[in-house]
């Protein structure tokens, strides 16, 4: 299925453009990772939407979103792989952030964990896309921060229903940009010092 809309998508785009191979490749790539995210968020709010949890499977997406936007992190070798890490994310957490309630102690720790992780790690990038300008390095570093810190301002100064899903996305995200998540699944790390740069 996920080629037949692809090649649907690469055709059209072909019939009306002249792009070199590469373009094109880059072009298929991101078909595919629109395909692939869809069809995810498609199954996985259908299951929220069962287990009673879809605005809280929304809401960690939309908290989500902009961390990693700016931090990048892990991407999985496999679809299945991928499909079992998004799974926790917009399935498990947003469950677990309605039976449980973060205490002070739990929420500190966790804004501590992640801001010490953003602050070293990120924006951690991958072997098929690495981060190579060392300006654009330091501005996402510095959007991830700010945002981490916006995130954590929030669930200090806050005790409502949402502040467990923030938290588990600080937190959730921040584990995906450590070298080790990346060495767990046998992937390389640092990628753009490949290339010469520090």
């Amino acid at each position: 299925m996920k080629n037949l809309v692809v090649n649907l998508g690469m055709n059209s785009i072909i019939k009306e453009n002249k792009y070199d191979e590469i373009k094109l490749q880059e072009i298929r790539y991101g078909l595919e990772a629109l395909y692939l995210n869809i069809s995810k968020l498609t199954v996985y709010f259908i299951i929220n939407a069962f287990l009673g949890i879809f605005k809280e499977g929304l809401l960690f997406l939309l908290f989500y979103v902009p961390l990693r936007s700016f931090s990048y992190g892990f991407h999985a070798k496999s679809s299945l792989v991928c499909w079992l890490l998004s799974g926790v994310s917009f399935v498990i957490l947003p469950y677990i952030a309605t039976i449980i309630n973060l205490n002070i102690y739990f929420k500190f720790g966790i804004i501590l964990f992640s801001l010490i992780i953003y602050y070293l790690y990120s924006p951690a990038d991958t072997s098929a896309r690495p981060i190579i300008n060392k300006k654009r390095r330091l501005i996402l570093k510095i959007l991830t921060l700010v945002i981490a810190i916006i995130y954590s301002l929030i669930i200090i100064l806050n005790n409502n229903s949402i502040i467990n899903i923030i938290a588990f996305a600080l937190l959730y995200q921040s584990i995906l940009i450590t070298p080790i998540f990346y060495k767990l699944f046998k992937m390389r790390y640092n990628n753009y010092l490949y290339y010469g740069l520090n």
